[in-house]
């Protein structure tokens, strides 16, 4: 039996984490608003279709494909502190300009094609610099619990994001409603302006290899080294799915099923819940199952989760559809935090922190190359065989994850083990030498 009754972690008497999380918590609170509301001003206000959501989904993931191998070497040479204020500096500038731009009458599909071009130019330096800079401020003991807690945060603005959301989208145009997540940017960046870390910021030393070779010693630990690998490939399969999924469903939502933007919040929201659930237990699986365990159980509650809003329809009662779309994300949800937090912790505690930006890049950029691909795929599941089927394809690729996992290292993974993660990168620096 998992306890969800209160217990306190030591994680909370950590000054510096608490700046963090707090920061980060009131940034996913507008960060949730604009999940919610940017689908909506695409599909509501733009009218845009399955392709043109598409588009928007996936040119997102189109710089990582240039920039985001050099941006994980640019985190591990500079302060990653300093790097995460830029970026969140520069995110309420971006996301404040669609407001403005409809308040002038300006708004089009092409602003919101640039805005997803904006913030996948910051993404591929924000995601390793936001990864390297943790495990700089809390204790390596503290990592299970430090992600767990972010990921409630993550987790409980899912549910008061797409709530909150629907009800501003009620009364005023959804648009204007991003303003909020603008102002949660600014707020972010005084935060952790704040933040002291552990260990220095910046390498002691200017490094004295070229960034191709350091880049390429990033490559080679994300994909040679055998746990490494195990860890990149699911959370890749996850991204490709999860695009297709984010391309279709709130037009299938819409347009399918017939639920209004009200209810589609509701449903959300309380899809949410699972993932504040999964959040909550998340270290007391980890304590009871080990690392590997708890990835492995994460997995397959999201394999079993999808199919109940595979069958929901505008012909069934509207209590019953919004429970259909409530369910995999309770499900799925919890599960999707519970391995999240364990791949997290473990690719942290196995990676030595000089590469860990480049480790997270390496990844992402993977990550992006799959999501690029999951949005086209998505869009043209859409428009040809239709979003039912679309929706359908997704929930059945859910399960490529767990069943790859069963055969793979991560399944006996522990976080007290140790992977030859320097053997493996020694190459890289040797040619350069």
């Amino acid at each position: 039996m998992f306890r969800l009754g209160p217990r306190f972690s030591p994680i909370w008497k950590h000054r510096d984490f608490r700046r963090l999380w707090l920061g980060e918590t009131i940034s996913e609170i507008g960060s949730s608003l604009s999940h919610f509301v940017l689908p909506i001003v695409a599909a509501v206000t733009l009218d845009v279709n399955s392709a043109q959501m598409g588009l928007i989904r996936g040119l997102g993931a189109v710089p990582s494909l240039f920039i985001g191998l050099i941006a994980g070497a640019w985190a591990d040479r500079v302060s990653r502190r300093r790097l995460l204020i830029l970026i969140n500096g520069l995110a309420a500038v971006l996301i404040a300009s669609v407001p403005v731009a409809y308040a002038f009458g300006a708004l089009s599909i092409g602003h919101l094609y640039a805005l997803s071009l904006g913030f996948g130019l910051l993404g591929p330096f924000w995601w390793p610099a936001w990864s390297a800079l943790l495990p700089s401020v809390v204790e390596p003991d503290l990592l299970v619990e430090a992600n767990s807690k972010l990921m409630l945060t993550f987790s409980s603005t899912g549910i008061t994001g797409p709530g909150l959301g629907g009800l501003l989208v009620a009364i005023m145009a959804a648009p204007l409603v991003l303003l909020v997540d603008a102002a949660t940017f600014v707020i972010t960046a005084l935060f952790v302006a704040g933040v002291r870390t552990r260990t220095s910021e910046r390498p002691v030393e200017r490094p004295t290899t070229k960034i191709r070779a350091e880049i390429v010693e990033g490559l080679r630990v994300t994909f040679l080294d055998p746990m490494q690998r195990a860890i990149t490939i699911p959370r890749a399969i996850l991204d490709l799915l999860d695009a297709i999924s984010a391309t279709v469903i709130v037009l299938y939502i819409l347009r399918v099923v017939e639920l209004s933007p009200e209810l589609m919040g509701l449903a959300f929201a309380l899809s949410s819940v699972g993932f504040v659930v999964g959040s909550l237990i998340a270290p007391r699986i980890e304590r009871r199952l080990d690392v590997g365990g708890m990835i492995t159980l994460g997995l397959l509650m999201v394999a079993v989760s999808p199919y109940t809003m595979v069958i929901a329809d505008d012909s069934l009662p509207t209590w019953v559809n919004v429970l259909f779309f409530a369910i995999p994300g309770f499900i799925g949800g919890s599960g999707g935090i519970i391995q999240h937090v364990g791949l997290m912790t473990l690719r942290q505690s196995l990676t030595p922190e000089r590469l860990l930006g480049r480790v997270a890049a390496s990844a992402g950029v993977l990550g992006d190359v799959m999501w690029l691909l999951g949005a086209a795929i998505g869009g043209v599941l859409g428009q040809t065989l239709g979003l039912r089927p679309a929706v359908i394809v997704a929930s059945v690729g859910y399960a490529i994850p767990f069943l790859l996992v069963l055969s793979s290292p991560l399944r006996r993974a522990s976080r007290g083990m140790r992977v030859a993660t320097e053997a493996v990168a020694a190459p890289a620096a040797d040619a350069e030498a």
